[in-house]
């Protein structure tokens, strides 16, 4: 009783809906979706282990795909990855650190509920295309902000460039957890940064030793 009445409450006229049920509804989306993957995931279950009203959902989110994207986006508040990542660091480390923060590498359940959304990409073309446009649009972005203060003077990054450095840390995160099926630490992102991102990047960045300069201003 005491959830519809504060279902009917949310939605009385000129009352904002209570921010921290979206916070344990998303959370107990990524427990359950690390627990039982994608295709078994029910708004049904979501409400019940949440301890709210479908209609509590259903007001923030039309579809399940609208609630999963959001709860796979809070993983990675892209919005503010770049904040996060220490400018004050080399480009090397800002690197690492924005592919740790994107990934949630130390976090278990995130990864589990990662690896549930690849295995049914395949054959979810709406869930893939809003995956898309809620995670490589933003990680693109966030990578050519870090990256641009090292460019050479007078340089500039190509958008097709920029486009494959988009894609080689995310991509290879993605492949071990999905089709490999193996977690990654910190080590292994730091190998990504180390044997394919900087040397995709040597032609177009100032020296090691400027970059000290540079982080030390």
């Amino acid at each position: 009783m005491s959830e519809i009445t504060g279902d009917q409450g949310e939605s009385k006229r000129g009352r904002p809906m209570d921010p921290t049920r979206n916070q344990v509804i998303i959370e107990t989306t990524l427990d359950l979706l690390a627990q039982v993957g994608y295709d078994s995931l029910t708004i049904e279950a979501i409400a019940q282990q949440a301890r709210v009203g479908k209609a509590t959902i259903y007001r923030r989110w039309p579809s399940k795909v609208e609630l999963v994207i959001e709860a796979i986006s809070s993983i990675s508040p892209f919005e503010s990855l770049v904040e996060k990542v220490r400018k004050s660091q080399s480009l090397r480390q800002q690197l690492i650190d924005l592919l740790c923060l994107c990934s949630q590498e130390e976090h278990e359940v995130y990864q589990q509920a990662m690896t549930a959304i690849g295995s049914v990409l395949p054959h979810n073309k709406d869930l893939e295309l809003a995956l898309h446009n809620n995670f490589y649009e933003k990680i693109r972005a966030a990578i050519a902000t870090i990256i641009t203060p090292f460019l050479l003077p007078n340089h500039e990054l190509q958008a097709e460039r920029l486009d494959l450095l988009a894609d080689v840390g995310p991509a290879l995160l993605i492949y071990r957890s999905f089709l490999v099926r193996k977690s990654f630490d910190i080590a292994y992102i730091t190998r990504i940064v180390d044997h394919l991102i900087l040397p995709m990047l040597q032609h177009d960045i100032i020296s090691n030793h400027d970059q000290a300069q540079h982080v030390s201003k």
